[in-house]
């Protein structure tokens, strides 16, 4: 009998890939061996479809014994969304579990966010994730956004939200607003000017845990692949939070 040896070794925010520390509903890679299956899983919806499961691939992740959605699930790397029942613990002990066999915990911080854009080459550098004014087209060199049109950025690590979130809840597609929102303040530059963040909160149709955030292209903004910096900050201490550097979005 083969004898099951489940590894996880580093975790890192599923966007920026920026290691560390993990917030609640933040989309992480947990990287290791023995972590799921030899051929990637891919996570499914519950009957009814409205959260996203807590197994795939026979691989299950628990935060404090709370079983976190899985995106996806492999030997070498797994994907998990950050159960919201994280939210106000300083850490969190974290347990891959394949096959009925646990590894042996990993205790992270958790932070209120851990901001990340998800990236076209899923590197987190490059063009982002980012759809232009008509909510189709994707962002790049050969699809550049007008000045003072507006574009949806796809992100992860908000942390809590208001209502509270659900852990592996799908946003609603057609429900009217008030979305869910971090109480953070979202703000954003495009090529280090100012841009306007004109909404943030729940992306439809995706997961908890993903946040769209829609900007102006400011229009002094320079042509080219400009870096697109979201930053969200917390009303009450000052304390701030910013995704990384080097995303960029393409401007006419």
């Amino acid at each position: 009998v083969t004898q099951i040896t489940v590894k996880p070794t580093a975790i890192t925010n599923a966007a920026s890939y920026a290691p560390g520390v993990v917030s609640p509903g933040e989309n992480i890679v947990i990287f290791g061996t023995g972590l799921g299956p030899s051929n990637l899983a891919y996570g499914s919806l519950t009957p009814g479809g409205g959260s996203l499961s807590t197994s795939a691939g026979n691989t299950q992740v628990l935060f404090d014994t709370v079983a976190a959605p899985v995106v996806y699930a492999s030997d070498l790397q797994t994907s998990v969304l950050v159960p919201y029942e994280v939210a106000g613990r300083t850490t969190t002990s974290i347990v891959v579990v394949y096959q009925g066999v646990p590894s042996t915990p990993l205790v992270y911080s958790v932070r209120a966010a851990v901001p990340g854009i998800y990236t076209q080459n899923y590197s987190g550098t490059g063009p982002g994730a980012i759809l232009n004014q008509d909510g189709v087209t994707v962002n790049g060199p050969g699809a550049s956004a007008a000045k003072g049109s507006v574009v949806s950025v796809y992100m992860t690590g908000e942390g809590q939200t208001s209502p509270a979130g659900a852990t592996g809840a799908i946003a609603p597609v057609n429900v009217p607003a008030p979305w869910k929102q971090t109480p953070l303040k979202a703000t954003a530059t495009v090529g280090g000017l100012p841009a306007v963040v004109q909404y943030y909160g729940s992306a439809p149709g995706l997961v908890s845990g993903v946040m769209q955030v829609n900007v102006q292209i400011p229009a002094n903004a320079p042509s080219g692949a400009l870096p697109i910096v979201i930053t969200l900050t917390d009303p009450a201490t000052g304390l701030s939070y910013s995704s990384q550097a080097q995303v960029t979005v393409s401007v006419q």
